[in-house]
């Protein structure tokens, strides 16, 4: 190996966190410092592994193929590190994570509580604690302290600041209609054209508004919702039911259309893609929720291979 082993710690949180001024922070250095580093990286590899975008960085291929291998290397000391400290946590009776309201359902039930299962069943003396609630307010709590682990619903556009967490899973939406509705929705319908009609969506206070409230100022139209859901099983269940337009996770869209209850809407504009995230107040060195952290790393590789 050439290149310094702080080289690829730097790149490797530079790719967890798709961000440069968030992984400076967690490597308690400065912005100039890492964006020197993957410099020196990328000229030692002759290649570049990122591209700069508006609110953070995404990898290039080589960036993609260099980070599956580096993330586990790196993930496989970091749990190590938890592992040896596992006596630290003996007397600490309880974790608690917390679900964003726009996680899809299907990724909890194939995902995160097997992931939950195993460590339960490693860890029978902890205590688990599970709470709903927006992204916005998920981030807030781990920032605290008041939450251990977070999954949370995250994007290109975070109103709440940097990208955070590490990305384990993306999703994309499906816009969907009533039956009744189906004749107004041939062929692709313009985001305007969508707007006109009543919106069935999260509240304002989520991730998810902020995300599409974005998307659709910068086309210089105006974000609306007019019923206001906490899950995607409601926001189906008033699109069955005719009352408005719903946006949700194509998993769910898909099984619905099959089965005749709705009818998908093109967009001519394209949907922004959807990421899920597990954030871990890292400040903090409990090992019990980077343990646990770990697992549902694990479970989401999974999952994306089953996908493949």
């Amino acid at each position: 190996m050439n290149s310094s082993f702080e080289y690829y710690k730097v790149f490797y949180y530079v790719a967890r966190y798709r961000n440069i001024s968030k992984a400076a922070s967690v490597l308690s250095t400065s912005q100039p410092n890492v964006t020197r580093t993957i410099k020196k990286l990328e000229n030692e590899l002759g290649c570049e592994l990122f591209i700069r975008k508006r609110n953070g960085v995404a990898l290039t291929v080589n960036g993609e193929r260099l980070y599956r291998h580096v993330k586990e290397a790196l993930r496989q000391i970091e749990t190590a590190e938890a592992r040896i400290a596992e006596d630290l946590f003996t007397g600490k009776k309880s974790v608690s994570i917390g679900f964003s309201i726009a996680i899809p359902n299907n990724v909890i039930e194939k995902c995160i509580i097997p992931a939950i299962g195993l460590f339960h069943n490693d860890y029978p003396d902890i205590h688990l604690v599970t709470v709903n609630k927006p992204t916005p307010e998920l981030i807030s709590d781990v920032r605290k302290g008041v939450l251990d682990l977070a999954i949370i619903s995250t994007s290109d556009y975070q109103s709440i600041g940097e990208p955070e967490g590490r990305v384990i899973l993306e999703f994309h939406d499906t816009i969907i209609a009533g039956r009744k509705l189906a004749d107004e929705f041939k062929g692709e319908i313009t985001m305007e054209d969508i707007l006109k009609h009543p919106i069935i969506g999260f509240p304002e206070n989520t991730e998810t508004f902020s995300l599409y409230d974005h998307e659709n100022a910068e086309r210089g139209l105006e974000y609306h919702v007019d019923i206001e859901v906490t899950n995607y099983s409601h926001a189906l269940s008033f699109v069955k039911n005719n009352l408005g337009l719903g946006c949700i996770p194509e998993y769910l869209a898909l099984s619905a259309i099959g089965k005749g209850w709705v009818t998908e809407v093109v967009s001519a504009e394209r949907l922004p893609i959807r990421r899920v995230s597990v954030l871990r107040n890292e400040s903090e060195k409990d090992a019990a929720a980077a343990i646990l952290e770990d697992y549902i790393i694990n479970e989401a590789e999974k999952m994306n291979s089953d996908a493949e």
